[in-house]
């Protein structure tokens, strides 16, 4: 049974392709939430595609080429309409505190390490979204 009703509108910044694959296999297969999975490979384009799009919920990626996670975030933040969309850091590197900081300055609602499981996205996207 999946959580919500409706589809959820999902965007997945990372410039890596096949971490991206992995992702949108993960959100079909192993997630219970119905999702739609749009894909950014850096962090200028997922802004874009986040405004263009309006997703639900965002997980950036922290290191992208043109502009990273937290710089991005930063962006999403100055649109009214993604204000309040949540955005979860997904890096191999957040548990330095230093990192979670500034990325929680930026407007990083949660995040999640790398490599992440199934588990680990659905239990963020229930707290993310109120599901």
């Amino acid at each position: 049974m999946a959580l919500t009703e409706r589809t959820v509108k999902v965007l997945y910044v990372e410039d890596n392709e096949d971490i991206g694959r992995v992702f949108t296999e993960l959100m079909r297969l192993m997630v219970d939430v119905d999702t739609e999975v749009l894909l950014a490979s850096d962090g200028e384009e997922g802004v874009k595609l986040a405004v263009r799009e309006h997703p639900d919920i965002i997980f950036m990626d922290e290191e992208l080429p043109v502009m990273d996670g937290i710089e991005a975030t930063r962006c999403l933040r100055g649109y009214d309409s993604l204000g309040d969309v949540p955005v979860v850091m997904v890096s191999a590197h957040m548990d330095l505190q230093d990192r979670r900081q500034r990325a929680r300055e930026a407007g990083v609602t949660h995040w999640i390490d790398k490599p992440f499981d199934p588990e680990d996205l659905e239990a963020t996207m229930r707290i993310a979204l109120g599901l």
